[in-house]
């Protein structure tokens, strides 16, 4: 496309930059890097200059090898959209070398970039204990001061780190994350789904299934989330409306006590876990929220550690929840857990909390709170991971209102008098 130039000669033309870009295994680097004649490799992509505005399209049933670095920036209005186009699987996209990008297969330098719908395989990971470079892995590596950026619609599959994020106001929503059972950096750090160092970040609606690895240092290690990196002062991370299944753990929260690196206004609500080794290790973490979760706890013990909690501080506040545990495990007990002193210095009311093998008569492990329920919860089908409540549940209007408005299904809350316990709204339709 062209246009003249006003005050130009009649004869000079500008030509208008394009602003769509198309990337084929079938296509040539000669090319233009139009849909009909598409570039063919990441390192063309990496030569080139974006814009606000800019959509790169990565054509379907593609195969990419390498690392594809975006350092420019669009803005809120015009982001830099990385997608697909065409039929067939998802492109996917491989980097088996760690030191090409550190076995990035997409690293984000820019602000406001959104990568959506893409198929992450069998990711790097560090041969040794080596936590500087781990920390460095993701199949999608969002770099510190890279803002706004959206991480949507994909699948990582054998990738010690699915997404790991140094920026800010990132938004992790709607992946797949799946099947790791790898070191990330051996012999004490197992695979994680979705790794955040910094504050301000959304985690959400994302499916995390089996990442844990046995052996190492502390018989299994890995898990679903973790806030990560003693580094950085965290706060205002929301993670709602995942489901975890099969993990070493849903959440795991690392600091220190220098106010200047601590996580604090963390905020978890809506969430299926049903893993190993715990449900959230607070190793720090103040002032959070734990609301509406449906948790179950009822897995063998794997590791040296099976506790539901453990806590860094006090006064983080547990409502709304449902807890199922077995194998005489309590919600808010531990035995040489770090924080176990602190388990009664927690805020917590209108729990449900059942021992589903009735192997324990208290499965609180404390006094009960406020509205607190001790009996079966009276799930659909629980063996077939189905944890909707049957219209006899006890934990149907028996939660506090907490303001939410959308269940884990996105049904309205409350559809009764009050909210439910648990991550599912009852719903007789």
């Amino acid at each position: 496309m062209v246009f003249y130039c006003n005050g130009c000669s009649k004869n000079t033309i500008l030509t208008q930059r394009q602003k769509n870009i198309f990337v084929s295994s079938e296509g040539d680097d000669s090319n233009p890097g139009t849909i009909t004649k598409p570039w063919k490799t990441l390192e063309r992509v990496n030569q080139h200059s974006f814009s606000a505005g800019d959509t790169i399209f990565f054509s379907n049933n593609s195969n990419f090898s390498g690392g594809l670095v975006i350092s420019d920036s669009g803005t809120k209005g015009s982001p830099i959209v990385l997608t697909s186009y065409g039929n067939g699987h998802a492109p996917r996209f491989n980097n088996p070398d760690i030191n090409i990008l550190n076995g990035n297969m997409v690293q984000i330098r820019g602000d406001y970039i959104i990568v959506d719908g893409f198929y992450f395989h069998d990711g790097v990971s560090v041969t040794k204990e080596d936590t500087i470079n781990a920390r460095r892995i993701g199949a999608v590596y969002i770099t510190p001061g890279a803002d706004h950026n959206i991480i949507k619609n994909c699948e990582m599959f054998d990738c010690p780190v699915g997404v790991q994020s140094y920026g800010q106001h990132n938004l992790i929503t709607n992946n797949y994350i799946h099947d790791c059972n790898r070191f990330l950096s051996e012999p004490s750090w197992g695979p994680v789904g979705i790794m955040v160092a910094t504050s301000n970040h959304e985690i959400s609606y994302n499916r995390i299934t089996n990442y844990t690895n046995s052996g190492g240092t502390y018989g299994a290690d890995g898990g679903a989330i973790e806030i990560d990196n003693d580094d950085y002062h965290k706060e205002n991370i929301y993670i709602h409306h995942n489901w975890s299944i099969g993990n070493q753990g849903f959440l795991e929260i690392i600091g220190w006590e220098d106010l200047s690196v601590i996580t604090q206004n963390v905020r978890v609500s809506y969430n299926i876990s049903d893993d190993y080794q715990q449900f959230i290790f607070f190793w720090s973490g103040r002032n959070c929220l734990v609301e509406n979760n449906t948790v179950i706890c009822t897995r063998p013990q794997n590791s040296r550690v099976r506790v539901v909690f453990s806590f860094f501080d006090k006064n983080n506040i547990i409502r709304n929840n449902i807890f199922v545990v077995s194998n005489n495990l309590q919600v808010f007990t531990g035995t040489n857990v770090y924080g176990a002193e602190l388990y009664d210095e927690q805020i917590y009311s209108n729990n449900l909390y059942w021992s589903s093998d009735e192997a324990q008569s208290d499965p609180c492990g404390l006094p009960l709170g406020e509205g607190d329920i001790v009996g079966d919860p009276g799930f659909v089908d629980i063996d077939n991971l189905n944890f909707n409540l049957n219209n006899t549940s006890l934990a149907i209007d028996a939660g506090m209102d907490l303001g939410y408005k959308l269940d884990f299904e996105d049904n309205t809350v409350p559809t009764g008098s009050s909210p439910d316990i648990g991550a599912f709204e009852y719903n007789d339709n």
